[in-house]
Formats: C-alpha cells, sequence, structure tokens
C-alpha cells in the first residue's frame, strides 16, 4: 500500500515539474492598441512576405535594366593539335606533274587565342517597354504591401477591440451573476420561512442559469479572439497577451471620425491604386505586342589575338601574337510573320480596354463603399448613444424591480423580465460599441488615414 503511494506521489510530482518548466517557458506580452499596431506591423508573417515581394520587384528591375547596359565577354582557347590535318595541293605548283598532288599539313602543333568582345544594345523597343513594366512591377509590389499593411493594422485594431469590449462584457456578466446570486440565496431563505413561493426561486434559477451560460460563452469567445489577435500580431500561442486599453479608452476621441465624402481621395485608395496597376501592365503588354514590329539594332566591337608554337612558349616574351579586331552594327527587322504579330497586338488592346474599365468600375464601387461606410457610422454613432442610455435605463430598472419583488409589489416574472432586459441591453450596447469601432477602422482603410 505504501509502495502504490509512493508511485502516486513521484507521478504527481513529475506531473507538477512538467507543467511548472511549461509554464516557466511562457511569457508575457503587455500592449495598448498603439503597441499592438506598432508590433503587428514588425511581426506579422504576411506583412514580411509582402516586403520581400518589392525586393524582388527590386532585383527584376536591375535585371531589366542590365539588358540595355555594355556587355564585356572574353575569351580563352588552348589548342593542342595531336595530328595536323593534311591538305592536297598540285604538285605542279612545287614543280611536279600535272595532275598530281602533294601531301602538306599547315600550322603549329600548338595555339592560343585570346578575345575581347563588347556588344551594346542601341535600339529595342521591347527592351524599352520592359523598363517601364519593371517600373509598374515595383509600384505594385509597393501597393500590395501598403494593403498588406492597412488590412493588418484593421485587424489588429478590430481585434484588439473586440477582445476589450468582450473583457467588458465578461464583468457586467460577472457583476450580474453577483447580483442575481444574491437574490437566489435571499428568495431561497424566505421560501424556506414560508414567505415566498417556489415559482419565484425557480424563476431567478432561471436567469441566473441563462447568465451563467451568457458567461461562459463570452469567456470562450474572449479566449478564441485572443488566439486571433495573437496570430495576427505573430505571437506564440503559448504566450499571455495582456491588453493594455480598455473598453473605454476607445470611446471617446479614438470612435471620432471627422472625414466627409469631399475628402475622399481616390488616388489614395489602395484599392483603387492596385487597379491602376493593373491597368498599367496591361497597356504595357500592349505596346510589348506593338514594339515587335520595330528593327533591333545592337553594335559589337571584338579583338583577338591568336599565337603559334610547337611548344608550349605563349607565357614567353619572345611569342609572337597576331591581333585582329572588327566593328559591327546588327540589325534585325521582322518582315513576315503570317499576321500573327498584329492578332497578338489586336488582343492586347482588349485585355487593355478591360482593365480600364475594370479600374473605371472600381472607382465606383470604392465611392459607393465610402458613402455606405459614412452612413453607417452616423448610424452606429446614434446607436451607441441610445443603446447606453437604453442600458442605464435597464440597469435602474432592475435594481428598482429587485427591490419592489423582496417588497412584494412585483412578481418574480416581472423581476426576471427586468433581468432579461438588462443582460440583452448590455449586450445591444456592447455590440453597438464593436460595430462603431469596426466602421470607423473600415473607414480609415478606405481614405488610407
Amino acid at each position: 500500500m505504501d509502495n502504490q503511494n509512493d508511485k502516486k506521489m513521484r507521478k504527481l510530482l513529475l506531473i507538477f515539474l512538467i507543467s511548472s518548466f511549461c509554464y516557466s517557458q511562457s511569457t508575457k506580452v503587455s500592449l495598448s492598441i498603439e503597441d499592438a499596431v506598432r508590433y503587428g506591423i514588425e511581426n506579422n508573417k504576411n506583412l514580411k512576405n509582402a516586403e520581400r515581394e518589392i525586393q524582388m520587384a527590386y532585383q527584376e528591375r536591375w535585371k531589366t535594366i542590365a539588358i540595355g547596359l555594355p556587355n564585356i565577354s572574353m575569351d580563352l582557347n588552348y589548342l593542342n593539335n595531336l595530328e595536323l590535318q593534311t591538305s592536297l595541293i598540285p604538285a605542279e605548283f612545287f614543280g611536279g606533274k600535272e595532275g598530281e598532288f602533294s601531301e602538306i599539313q599547315f600550322g603549329t602543333d600548338q595555339s592560343a587565342i585570346g578575345s575581347v568582345r563588347l556588344e551594346q544594345l542601341l535600339f529595342d523597343g521591347s527592351w524599352l517597354v520592359g523598363l517601364e513594366y519593371s517600373k509598374i512591377y515595383l509600384a505594385t509590389s509597393e501597393n500590395f504591401y501598403e494593403k498588406t499593411l492597412l488590412e493588418i493594422k484593421e485587424s489588429i485594431i478590430k481585434l484588439y477591440s473586440l477582445v476589450a469590449t468582450l473583457n467588458e462584457g465578461i464583468l457586467l456578466l460577472e457583476n450580474n451573476l453577483e447580483n442575481f446570486e444574491k437574490d437566489l440565496n435571499e428568495v431561497t431563505e424566505l421560501y424556506k420561512n414560508g414567505f415566498q413561493e417556489e415559482e419565484n426561486v425557480e424563476q431567478i434559477k432561471i436567469t441566473l442559469a441563462q447568465a451563467e451560460l451568457s458567461l461562459l460563452q463570452a469567456r470562450k469567445t474572449r479566449d478564441n479572439q485572443l488566439n486571433l489577435l495573437k496570430l495576427v500580431l505573430g505571437i506564440n500561442m503559448k504566450d499571455e497577451l495582456i491588453l493594455l486599453t480598455s473598453l473605454d479608452n476607445f470611446i471617446g476621441d479614438n470612435i471620432i471620425f471627422t472625414n466627409s465624402f469631399e475628402d475622399f481621395n481616390t488616388d489614395k485608395n489602395v484599392d483603387i491604386k492596385i487597379s491602376k496597376n493593373m491597368f498599367d501592365t496591361k497597356r504595357i503588354e500592349y505596346q510589348l505586342e506593338k514594339s515587335k514590329q520595330l528593327p533591333k539594332v545592337s553594335g559589337f566591337i571584338s579583338g583577338t589575338y591568336t599565337g603559334y608554337n610547337n611548344e608550349f612558349k605563349f607565357t614567353d616574351k619572345t611569342q609572337g601574337w597576331f591581333g585582329s579586331s572588327v566593328f559591327g552594327i546588327n540589325l534585325e527587322i521582322p518582315l513576315f510573320n503570317a499576321n500573327r504579330m498584329n492578332v497578338s497586338s489586336q488582343k492586347a488592346k482588349i485585355a487593355m480596354e478591360k482593365a480600364k474599365t475594370s479600374l473605371e468600375l472600381q472607382q465606383d464601387k470604392t465611392q459607393a463603399e465610402v458613402l455606405q461606410r459614412l452612413n453607417d457610422y452616423q448610424l452606429a454613432i446614434k446607436s451607441l448613444d441610445v443603446n447606453e442610455q437604453n442600458m442605464n435605463l435597464a440597469i435602474s430598472i432592475e435594481e428598482k424591480n429587485s427591490m419592489k419583488f423582496f417588497e412584494g409589489i412585483v412578481s418574480s416574472f416581472e423581476l426576471r423580465q427586468a433581468q432579461i432586459q438588462l443582460l440583452d441591453s448590455q449586450q445591444k450596447y456592447l455590440n453597438s460599441v464593436i460595430e462603431l469601432i469596426s466602421i470607423k477602422t473600415e473607414l480609415e482603410t478606405l481614405y488610407n488615414n
């Protein structure tokens, strides 16, 4: 028996040590809303990849630029003729008989050749178009980075404010539970002493059970949203995240949005900028197809030095070298391609016109969205004010009905209705806070504030 107890104690000790070790590995991260935004910008993995896309675009642009820069190459060749090629020469050249041939070998056993060649692109319509294309590619990458940045900022603010609101809701529910439990205990005592009916006890038990379930749901929702916030911020799931900005800090100047529709600048909206990038890309592709019909001009100059010897003495000062050089211009003119270029050009033109229409549609949709969100914002401001007043009234009504119930003025049903009204008004108030912060954040994204 003692042996079994020892085993249990060792097992419990082991579990405790493991738990303590695991707990020690986690860290606490305390962030205000401003700190959270900065932390997310520095650590979000999607944003890091968007930054790498910009770096790739820079490299691609330099790659395109390099095509038009001078190209210098050098060749070094060493040849060892294991057996010289034999040629037949008419023998009559050397005083022999007509019709006969003499066998002669030309050259030396060894030779070395060194050459340097410089090439320069003089004109290529495709290259000029490629330069502009690489510029647009870079601008597109930068705009996608900006879009990712805005989306991350928006997500952080929404999730942070949601968690802060849920924390406030949990505090309200815990306070309600405390009051409901107090009422239940008092009613139960009165019932035991014969001063209350059993139905009154049951009515409060129903309300209490509903409040307990709501509290459990709120805590689970808060934990889930907190984990999502950790993910966006780039925080380890094992770490503890503490929010320093409370709900009260969000309500006030932080929910004020002063811009009007007249202040909206389409050139600043990131979605419109990306749509313009898409149009510019199709426009460049159309120009590229047309440029294929233009001539391509390039120039080159090269110099060659050749040395001959029967032995490897090419490093000796006595070695003779024979030089030659050449300069040239290369001109390529497309003449006939069975109308393939024209078809490709027309196809690219249609794609460009389609992209232009998509850009105009994006501008219209974005402006309509701005107008809608501005209207939603005004309604959300009003809803927050009304729901706050209703919550305060519901608190007062519940307190009065609780006093009247114990005075025997109102029934348990009426008390329960007041309690349900309180829970509902608190939830509506918290929802209106979340909605307002969400709309304001979306407007800031649209305005690129």
